[in-house]
């Protein structure tokens, strides 16, 4: 059996994924608790999490009237109603690094980059999702999806 599971998993990493194949994060969202633990794989768009706060020290805050830095997760996101689905306002952090720098959001205040990301891009995400609160998700790999026609 365990053999058969391997043959498997060779035969989807030599033959690609399709997009269209990939659950979504919402997909993951629904049942959650079976995913905790695991490796997962979903499509999903991304949101910064970051806060800001005034000058090198201090609190950083979600509202802040003169911030000037601001810092924060990659954020996963989601369509559902966070609040009425049991879900944080941040449903899924991630964590890990890319090419040296760590996975996050960071930036002086209105020029927030999230490394390694684009937001207004559509990725496939491929990680291990850790029991935490909110779950993070420590990513081994990503690709841009494909545009759905």
């Amino acid at each position: 059996m365990r053999a058969l599971s391997l043959l498997f998993g060779l035969a989807v990493v030599l033959t690609g994924c399709k997009t269209d194949d990939v659950p979504t994060a919402d997909d993951i969202f629904a049942n959650l608790d079976r995913h905790l633990g695991k490796r997962v794989t979903f499509k999903t768009k991304l949101r910064s999490g970051a806060r800001c706060r005034v000058g090198e020290q201090g609190e950083f805050k979600t509202y802040c009237g003169d911030c000037q830095y601001c810092r924060g997760p990659v954020v996963v996101g989601t369509a559902l109603k966070t609040k009425e689905e049991g879900l944080d306002d941040w449903p899924m952090i991630l964590a890990g690094a890319h090419a040296g720098q760590d996975i996050r959001c960071e930036g002086p205040l209105n020029e927030v980059e999230c490394r390694p990301f684009d937001l207004d891009k559509t990725y496939v995400i491929r990680g291990r999702l850790e029991n935490q609160h909110p779950p993070r998700l420590i990513v081994q790999e990503f690709w841009e999806a494909e545009e759905e026609e």
